[in-house]
């Protein structure tokens, strides 16, 4: 009860009353599941390097939802057995007006062994590694709209794949959802937005 009176607290103070007024089971078309989550925002991300050695990693990509912008997460995976990992990585997500978070990724994960695959086909195979993965996002930096959100947890699922035929520079891709299961900060995010592209129209009058 007193986290939830502090994530109302922290809302109010963003000005997101009305925000939160409006939000009820109705108004959330966008509920995944019957879970009650919502879906935040999605990343699609570009592998850009990764070292088998050592498990560590770069990918880069954009975001979309109700946070648009770019994304760059350093990542790590750990072996916990010859087809599961674990990770704890960095996320920094920065939207169109410059305001961003930075995300503490702790989850794990799993290989697709063996990968699928035609062997039917002269082409070659497709899936280097890879497979899903769970993680929690946690804000521990955040600026602008998204101050409120510092220490708040969003749940995450990820696509993650190499691919045999990648190049240097561009060696798979990672697709994730991250969702909020937390009472009124989409709606105020999404108010916040709305604020802002408001002054960026009255700026064209």
């Amino acid at each position: 009860m007193s986290n939830r009176r502090s994530v109302l607290t922290k809302l109010l103070g963003l000005g997101g009353l009305s925000a939160l007024a409006k939000v009820d089971a109705a108004e959330r078309p966008d509920a995944v599941y019957s879970s009650g989550l919502e879906l935040f925002f999605a990343q699609r991300d570009a592998v850009t390097a990764f070292n088998a050695s050592n498990g560590l990693g770069t990918q880069i990509g954009t975001t979309e939802g109700v946070i648009t912008g770019t994304s760059i997460t350093n990542f790590q995976f750990i072996p916990t057995s010859q087809t599961t990992i674990k990770f704890d990585n960095r996320t920094l997500v920065t939207d169109t007006d410059g305001d961003s978070i930075i995300f503490d990724v702790l989850g794990t994960g799993s290989f697709l062994i063996p990968p699928p695959s035609d062997p039917n086909n002269a082409l070659g195979n497709l899936l280097a590694l890879g497979g899903p993965l769970v993680a929690t996002y946690t804000a521990i930096i955040a600026t602008g709209k998204y101050a409120f959100l510092v220490g708040e947890k969003f749940p995450a699922k990820f696509s993650a794949e190499n691919a045999v035929g990648g190049s240097s520079g561009l060696l798979g891709t990672v697709y994730v959802e991250v969702y909020s299961n937390t009472f009124g900060i989409v709606s105020s995010v999404r108010a916040a937005k709305a604020a802002s592209l408001a002054r960026l129209a009255s700026q064209l009058r």
